[in-house]
């Protein structure tokens, strides 16, 4: 029997009954709160008895973990994906922009959770989280980077500064986005860079 406190980025990604559990969980806590939601809620959110819930989730904690580590997870997924992409510096940076978008946004649930009730993590848990993102983060200034040593970035600019900019622009899309908008997130990402990347002031009249 698989491990109850575990879920793999692989078997969340492939479906079955513990991702239904996860995701029905997510979206409990995303609309009511940790702390205001039951196990025998997220039980009958799935269609399971308590017992059945238990089978797969020794608890209500460990649920969260597996959120909080199923964020993460996806976004060092979309980063290596990113890195992985036959593409020039340049497009490397649309496409990375787009697709964190398209993940942050297909599981708007998770990511919110995991911004939502990060107060509340163990330190283990907390610990493991900003070092996944330091991780995520070092990766992205490693893209910026190729993309100034290709020229498309003037080389004065501060990566560490640019990096935070777009994780701020795409970050909070787990706040904002809605799936009954105007704009798809990819559409959303090239919105996005190409604002960076062209500016937004009107160039001065001569």
């Amino acid at each position: 029997m698989a491990d109850p406190t575990l879920i793999s980025l692989n078997e969340y990604l492939e479906g079955g009954a513990r991702r239904n559990v996860v995701d029905a969980a997510a979206a409990l806590f995303r609309k009511s709160g940790f702390n205001a939601v039951s196990m025998i809620e997220v039980a009958q959110a799935v269609g399971l008895s308590k017992p059945g819930l238990y089978h797969h989730w020794p608890n209500k904690e460990a649920l969260l973990q597996a959120i909080v580590g199923l964020s993460s997870e996806l976004l060092l997924r979309q980063l290596e994906d990113v890195r992985e992409a036959s593409a020039d510096p340049a497009e490397r940076m649309r496409i990375y922009m787009c697709s964190r978008l398209e993940v942050v946004s297909r599981h708007q649930d998770l990511f919110t959770v995991t911004w939502q009730e990060r107060a509340i993590l163990s330190s283990t848990s907390f610990g493991r989280l900003a070092a996944v993102a330091e991780q995520y983060r070092s990766g992205v200034r490693l893209l910026i980077d190729e993309a100034k040593g290709a020229g498309l970035i003037r080389p004065e600019v501060d990566s560490h500064l640019l990096m935070l900019a777009i994780d701020g622009m795409t970050g909070w899309a787990y706040f904002w986005y809605r799936d009954k908008g105007a704009l798809r997130p990819d559409q959303i990402g090239d919105a996005f860079w190409d604002m960076l990347a062209n500016g937004v002031a009107r160039p001065p009249e001569s």
